[in-house]
């Protein structure tokens, strides 16, 4: 682990019943012109989520009225189920149903809930995500932004971490350690060049997370492009579980 990893990890908080938990439960809003613009404008909005931390497995609810969204990396499976349990529609190898496809293009409810659930499944589990097995680290040259100098920690995930991208960049602030912005390409959405900003932390049981993400395009010079953000995503709790 290197020192940039140690020193957010130390600014986000180790409390007990933190370091105890098999997963996450969370509240979010997801919105924004994407998800109508992707051809499924009716999938999210206020949904419930819980996260297995030891494995890449996540459950999303509602996703369409009455309807509960599961992905399991470990099966590369995507479920999406009725209120009894029953499933409704599956997408085995959602990522290799995707391939070739661009900024342009129509999801299906499926891939469109794989792209969500790998997403906040990766969000979820930041900070501890830059510790688990086969993620590696180093740190690269510092970025200044807001008049503020951000840390950026390179991050390769292995293949059995599903992502945006193989790569991603984190920048975290100098002086808290917070994290500030992530940037990847979508792989999955034609390659899209993407600078994704991070805000307003709160304390959640002793555990530090932002609560407000805003999804935006970047330019040829690395910079965000803030006259626009498709993907909005909005924390509104956030609880460990056993």
């Amino acid at each position: 682990m290197n020192d940039l990893v140690d020193f957010v990890l130390a600014k986000h908080g180790t409390a007990q019943s933190w370091e105890r938990a098999r997963g996450v439960s969370a509240k979010l809003r997801v919105h924004g012109v994407f998800w109508p613009f992707k051809g499924q404008p009716d999938l999210l909005g206020e949904v419930a989520v819980t996260a297995d931390l030891a494995r890449q497995q996540i459950s999303i609810a509602p996703f369409g009225p009455g309807r509960t969204l599961h992905f399991d990396a470990a099966q590369d499976l995507v479920t999406i189920t009725d209120g009894a349990g029953t499933v409704l529609d599956s997408l085995a190898g959602p990522r290799g149903s995707m391939a070739g496809y661009q900024g342009d293009t129509q999801w299906s409810p499926a891939q469109m809930g794989y792209f969500i659930s790998y997403a906040t499944w990766t969000y979820l589990a930041e900070p501890l995500l830059f510790t688990l097995p086969g993620v590696e680290t180093r740190e690269i040259d510092p970025w200044d932004e807001d008049g503020e100098t951000w840390r950026r920690l390179e991050v390769t995930f292995p293949d059995s971490i599903h992502s945006h991208s193989k790569v991603q960049t984190y920048y975290f602030d100098s002086a808290t350690g917070l994290q500030r912005r992530m940037d990847y390409d979508v792989e999955v959405n034609g390659w899209a060049e993407v600078a994704h900003y991070t805000s307003e932390h709160k304390d959640f049981q002793g555990v530090t997370a932002p609560t407000r993400r805003r999804v935006l395009l970047r330019d040829k010079d690395n910079n965000g492009i803030h006259s626009f953000a498709a993907i909005l995503l909005d924390l509104q709790d956030l609880r460990p579980t056993n």
